[in-house]
């Protein structure tokens, strides 16, 4: 586990931890009593960040179905489909 630094701004504590892309802010899973703080341990620190990522997965989710009912779809519709090429054609 990578080191975390403590700061504080404007009388609020804030750990950071320094990794090859720089400083990021890190959202304890407990508080210095050992009680679980959920918000952090369920959205990683901030819900809003998990709603988009839960609506990301939705929208990826539901464009692989239609992609794949619509492939089906025409794949049905390919097969059902006779060519009749007329001899003149064929003969050239």
């Amino acid at each position: 586990m990578k080191k975390v630094s403590e700061i504080e701004v404007e009388g609020e504590k804030v750990l950071l931890r320094k990794d090859f892309l720089g400083w990021h802010v890190v959202y304890p899973n407990k508080d210095e009593n050992g009680k679980v703080i959920w918000k952090n341990l369920i959205a990683g620190g901030s819900w809003i960040k998990l709603g988009i990522t839960i609506g990301f997965v939705i929208l990826l989710i539901l464009a692989i179905i239609e992609y794949s009912t619509t492939t089906r779809i025409a794949l049905e519709c390919l097969n059902k489909t006779t060519i009749k090429i007329p001899i003149d054609f064929a003969i050239k």
